[in-house]
């Protein structure tokens, strides 16, 4: 390459600098022709979301979130991910800061994830007498699980119905035939709430 002169060079510098600025719309240093060009203070992140073990969770669109960290930043907050940018089904498995990984662009940090813990059903403890159309049956005394919490205490005239206990009863009771339209109302005692209103059943055959 031929060699070239200061003023040369400045020149060609200025001719550049204003087509940058012509295209920027970026204002210029005072009494020069080269754009003020603000410092980049951010660049992208992509989060991947990544199980245990570190295997990829979900698919190109459900398994990343872009956002954008400072560009010195070595560390990234998972806190800072909108709940409804986690894949579904799943949630943070620490909130610890992980690594972000410079070497690639965009960068990366990965971000690891679980399936969520199902939350339990509110249950209440109650306790049945079963009353048999059979002749010769004795009664039957149960303790079944009504997928509902009760609060006597605000509601004296609560009541509890067979679909609150049906799952329950029947697990434990194959042989009967029980009457589906029962409700009874209920009290309080040692270890849960009694149906003051016995249920009538047949054995099944």
């Amino acid at each position: 390459m031929a060699n070239i002169s200061r003023r040369q060079f400045l020149k060609s510098a200025g001719v550049a600098a204003l087509a940058v600025a012509a295209l920027t719309g970026c204002k210029k240093i005072p009494d020069t022709d080269i754009p003020d060009v603000p410092e980049v203070t951010s660049v992208d992140l992509r989060v991947l979301f990544v199980d245990e073990k570190g295997n990829p969770v979900g698919n190109s669109v459900t398994g990343v979130y872009e956002t954008t960290v400072l560009k010195d930043a070595k560390k990234y907050d998972p806190k800072l991910i909108p709940a409804d940018k986690l894949p579904k089904g799943y949630e943070l498995i620490s909130e610890d800061e992980v690594d972000i990984i410079s070497e690639s662009t965009p960068k990366i940090a990965k971000v690891p994830v679980k399936l969520e813990e199902s939350k339990p059903a509110s249950q209440s403890k109650v306790f049945v007498t079963l009353k048999f159309f059979n002749g010769g049956v004795a009664d039957r005394h149960v303790e079944v699980i009504a997928n509902k919490v009760f609060d006597l205490k605000s509601n004296p005239n609560e009541r509890v119905c067979y679909a609150d206990i049906k799952d329950s009863l029947l697990a434990q009771c194959k042989d009967i035939e029980p009457d589906e339209t029962w409700e009874s109302y209920l009290k309080i005692v040692d270890g849960g709430y009694e149906a003051t209103v016995w249920m009538g059943v047949a054995l099944k055959g």
